[in-house]
């Protein structure tokens, strides 16, 4: 006698915006990460709290006129790198670079690409500080770590007026 195989409900997707708005909608309260703050104590961000930053920072990279613009993401795996590369998607054209590319390759991504800004750790930003003349766009740093070197990733999340997002509403 076979047993019977119980699979997790599904449902349908449109894309990466769809996602978030169909998860946070089932999942809204849950947690969805699990994080530590720089004293090593541990907090969590919930599904709506995620949707919130993202559409945070969607906005404020709408009103800098950031929309259909091309926006480097690179660093760590982090929250913070969640929340820059699905709110780029929603309102832009993501440009993944790895986080142990060359000076020379991260450059050539950035000039080929045409990138207006790249989000990224201050470790890489500093990387890219010093070759910044060579790249041929005017880019923007903004800074995941929230140093005073940069642009502050969190200042961008927070000082927007957020477009709160729908199913039917289309950036």
């Amino acid at each position: 006698m076979r047993k019977e195989i119980k699979y997790f409900e599904t449902y349908e997707i449109t894309d990466l915006k769809d996602m978030l708005i169909k998860t946070t909608e089932k999942n809204y309260n849950k947690t969805a990460f699990k994080l530590k703050d720089e004293n090593g104590k541990i907090y969590y961000k919930t599904y709506s709290e995620f949707k919130k930053d993202v559409e945070g920072l969607a906005t404020k990279l709408i009103n800098m006129g950031m929309q259909n613009k091309r926006i480097a993401v690179m660093g760590k795996n982090s929250y913070s790198w969640a929340v820059s590369y699905l709110a780029i998607v929603i309102v832009g054209i993501v440009v993944p670079i790895d986080k142990e590319a060359s000076n020379d390759n991260i450059r050539d991504f950035l000039n080929i690409s045409k990138s207006e800004a790249i989000i990224a750790d201050s470790k890489y930003l500093d990387k890219i500080f010093t070759f910044k003349n060579e790249v041929k766009n005017k880019i923007m740093l903004i800074d995941t770590e929230n140093t005073s070197k940069y642009t502050n990733l969190e200042d961008l999340i927070k000082e927007r007026k957020r477009i709160s997002f729908t199913r039917k509403q289309r950036l």
